[in-house]
């Protein structure tokens, strides 16, 4: 059990260091972390443990503890991911959703010295010591960069990224059991392993914009994504700074979504009517496993005559960060929204003006229509503030959920399909 003096004397705790030498700590020094082995002999009476457990906390934002000499000595600050080889077109870019809106930035902004912020793994590790030493990495720096990633880890393939990802030791589910490792969002990908999906198996040209993964997938605090192969041209990775977008975001509209909420509505066809997704693929294969996945998350949901499934449910714009406590703007309006796919999706790209049937819509809480320059600003925010990552084969890239958006953009040309693979984690 790893924890953390809070400060003063503990008195009568025989402790043991992870080098497994014995010692007795009658004065143990604030933020000084040791692996305690802990047992009944330890106490002279039963009450002992709660007051002892008092003076004790898990590992939080405010208690660094320092990487151990192992992980400082094989993860170390590399450079700065470089810019890409040509610039990345944001405005007027086919299959980006609302891509030919004017207030977009014409091009991609270049990674910033330390966002991502770089680590190279450098030591002939086991993928699983990989895994314990990237762990440290994370509880250390994650919540202070946003985004960290890691170059030269010796993964091989999707089942290294699971073997990894293991070890690295985030529970990579969501406590409802019918949350199956990102299994009810509404885009397309595979299940490769217990641990691991395909990042999207959505048109290569088309441009994921950037977002947090959200109410669909339980909010997951970690995303994971490994690339076992680039794209030829395009598929970078954009990069969204989520603390510079809520502070750039006009403070009214940020007060409207917070007096209101957001209404996050799903739509499912049946399987028979599927030309995308249907509900037996992604959610549960019967109506009653269905509404048990719905109604334990209070979702509202109908069924429509010829079997497709609608589901919605209000959901805060602002929350606090699990960690660091701050405000973050920690949602998914813009992505979750009909324009995600209404123009830009190639499945979804020449549907006429009366279609409704998409996968996704947002309206304020109270069901009003999000007007379309709210919806202008909060993409031009996002774009202003995200930058481009190339990928190169054998990245991972691990993003705080609250902190910082991923996303895919558009690949071209006819070279082999970008290879990238996604793993979730919860705290």
């Amino acid at each position: 059990v790893e924890l953390v003096a809070q400060g003063g004397n503990i008195q009568h705790m025989p402790l043991r260091n992870p080098t497994s030498h014995q010692f007795d700590g009658t004065s143990i020094p604030n933020k000084w972390y040791l692996t305690a082995t802990l047992s009944a002999k330890h106490f002279q009476s039963s009450d002992q443990l709660p007051h002892m457990l008092s003076r004790l906390s898990i590992v939080s934002a405010g208690q660094a503890r320092g990487l151990s000499s192992l992980a400082a000595a094989v993860l170390r600050p590399g450079a700065p991911v470089a810019p890409p080889t040509k610039p990345v077109q944001i405005r007027g870019r086919p299959f980006l959703p609302d891509g030919s809106n004017p207030l977009f930035p014409e091009f991609m902004a270049s990674a910033r010295e330390e966002f991502p912020k770089v680590f190279s793994a450098q030591g002939d590790l086991s993928i699983p010591e990989w895994g314990g030493v990237t762990r440290e990495l994370m509880d250390e720096y994650l919540h202070q960069y946003g985004v960290i990633l890691l170059r030269g880890l010796p993964l091989q393939g999707s089942a290294d990224f699971g073997l990894f990802m293991k070890a690295v030791g985030w529970r990579l589910k969501d406590k409802t059991a019918y949350l199956r490792a990102i299994q009810a969002r509404s885009m397309t990908s595979t299940v490769v392993n217990d641990a691991v999906r395909t990042a999207s198996d959505d048109h290569r040209n088309y441009t994921i914009e950037p977002h947090n993964e959200f109410h669909t997938v339980g909010c997951p605090r970690y995303i994971t994504l490994y690339c076992e192969t680039p794209a030829e041209d395009g598929g970078e990775w954009p990069t969204g700074d989520s603390r510079a977008i809520l502070a750039q975001l006009d403070p009214e509209v940020v007060a409207k979504f917070e007096r209101l909420g957001a209404r996050y509505t799903v739509f499912y066809e049946h399987k028979d009517n599927a030309f995308y997704n249907c509900w037996q693929g992604n959610v549960a294969p019967t109506k009653e496993a269905c509404e048990k996945y719905l109604k334990a998350l209070n979702y509202e949901f109908k069924w429509h005559e010829d079997g497709a499934l609608s589901y919605w449910q209000n959901f805060p714009a602002i929350r606090l960060h699990p960690k660091t406590g701050e405000r973050v703007w920690f949602n998914q309006i813009h992505a979750h929204h009909e324009t995600f796919y209404k123009g830009a999706h190639p499945l979804f790209v020449d549907k006429p003006d009366e279609f409704t049937r998409y996968p996704v819509h947002t309206t304020y809480g109270d069901g009003t229509p999000i007007e379309r320059e709210v919806l202008d600003h909060i993409r031009e925010v996002i774009w202003k503030n995200c930058v481009a990552v190339p990928t190169q084969a054998g990245d991972v890239i691990v993003y705080d959920n609250w902190l910082a958006k991923h996303g895919r953009m558009g690949s071209f040309g006819d070279g082999p399909a970008r290879k990238v693979y996604v793993s979730v984690g919860f705290d």
